[in-house]
């Protein structure tokens, strides 16, 4: 049904604060859970200011919010100059996650780019399957732009649009259709 590594697309139903109008890159699917970040939220807050070691790094160089679950942990999505860099989880398409329970370690020589986010999204054992049968997400294929874009306005429409079929036309769907 879903794969780690692909794009989940909130449906436009969804317009809780957090979810709404998201595209999120799944890191792990499995059956005790999922996990990925939000990414097409940025928080206003800049890198140097979160986390200072890598604010040379992160392209663009503003804090994300990945997602609500540990809000206060910064993660960092990052496409690495070696792929098989031993400080990395998650490794999908050539990227791969730090986790920064000490951002000193971390080398960011060994990196091309990073992106940085405060929190994730996640999901308990079999939480995602129902959320998907419920229709609350649109599963897509990831492309290597998706996860560095500085478009977070128009990401979600744009992916929606290259999905082709019936679903392209959900990226046109109004903010708030209640008062049209």
């Amino acid at each position: 049904m879903v794969s780690a590594g692909e794009l989940l697309i909130a449906t436009p139903g969804m317009h809780d604060g957090t979810f709404d109008r998201t595209v999120i890159f799944l890191l792990d699917h499995n059956e005790e859970g999922s996990m990925g970040l939000v990414l097409n939220r940025p928080s206003g807050i800049a890198v140097t200011d979160a986390l200072p070691v890598m604010a040379t790094l992160a392209d663009p160089a503003e804090l994300y919010l990945g997602g609500p679950v540990e809000e206060g942990t910064a993660l960092i999505l990052a496409e690495p100059i070696d792929p098989a860099l031993p400080d990395m989880h998650y490794m999908r398409g050539g990227v791969g996650l730090f986790d920064m329970a000490d951002p000193g370690e971390v080398d960011s020589s060994g990196l091309i780019r990073a992106r940085v986010f405060s929190g994730y999204a996640g999901w308990g054992p079999r939480q995602l399957e129902s959320e998907l049968r419920a229709g609350a997400w649109i599963t897509a294929s990831m492309e290597p732009s998706d996860l560095w874009s500085e478009s977070d306005d128009s990401m979600w429409a744009r992916v929606l649009r290259r999905q082709g079929g019936l679903t392209r036309f959900l990226a046109s769907y109004p903010d708030q259709p209640w008062l049209n």
